[in-house]
């Protein structure tokens, strides 16, 4: 509702979210058990800890499925983590983050609204020690300068603008599908969405037609209705 997601997407994003959630976790534990090197004479151990405090901002688009993503690592290692949702999001911000911290020590996941305000005041902080952000570039070099003073470590996933190739020799009702598909799902406001489309010249004709007509047969409505493909950007 905050954000406009139709009602399928939205239960794809939360079931993926909590899908993936023991895959994840297996992956930290593995990533972060001590290392032993050694040649048969000596030995040496690596061993990694917890950096300390982990602000996560988590953007509008994917309002659930990105703070499980960032956040949940980061606990997983040993870390406490401060949430800062998109300004758009709060109310799902909020259910998910408190939803998870119930099930923690109390203080271990925090959660903090507000807008770019909070977040610099949050990045700039000398008592944090690592910032995760999915967003915008424009955000990110922010942020990216703003670590660069003291060496604070970043985890950034930011904008793109992907490029879809299709040959003659392609399935073109797959490729066309595919291209519409992955260019409005969501409203099109997905950093990996279809953004530009290179075609064969022999082909072009044709796939664009293709693409037009299933583009016609989109519905767009209340994302709350049955059969809308699309909601309000």
């Amino acid at each position: 509702k905050e954000m406009g997601k139709i009602t399928a997407e939205s239960t794809d994003e939360v079931d993926a979210a909590i899908g993936l959630k023991r895959k994840w976790l297996n992956m930290v534990q593995e990533a972060n058990e001590d290392e032993r090197l050694g040649d048969g004479t000596s030995e040496s151990v690596i061993v990694r800890d917890p950096l300390g405090v982990v602000v996560v901002i988590s953007p509008w688009n994917f309002p659930a499925g990105e703070i499980p993503l960032l956040a949940l690592p980061a606990l997983a290692a040993g870390n406490a983590v401060i949430v800062k949702p998109s300004e758009v999001t709060p109310l799902t911000g909020a259910l998910l983050t408190n939803a998870i911290a119930k099930a923690l020590p109390v203080g271990t996941l925090q959660l903090l609204q507000g807008d770019g305000v909070v977040g610099e005041q949050l990045v700039s902080s000398p008592d944090v020690h690592m910032v995760a952000m999915t967003g915008s570039s424009a955000t990110g070099k922010k942020i990216m300068e703003k670590c660069a003073k003291n060496l604070k470590r970043i985890v950034l996933e930011l904008g793109g603008k992907d490029p879809m190739i299709v040959f003659a020799d392609a399935d073109l009702d797959k490729a066309a599908n595919e291209a519409v598909l992955f260019s409005l799902s969501n409203a099109g406001q997905v950093c990996c969405a279809v953004e530009r489309i290179y075609v064969e010249e022999s082909v072009k004709p044709q796939f664009e037609q293709k693409v037009v007509d299933i583009a016609k047969s989109w519905k767009i409505g209340n994302p709350n209705d049955k059969g809308v493909n699309m909601g309000p950007m």
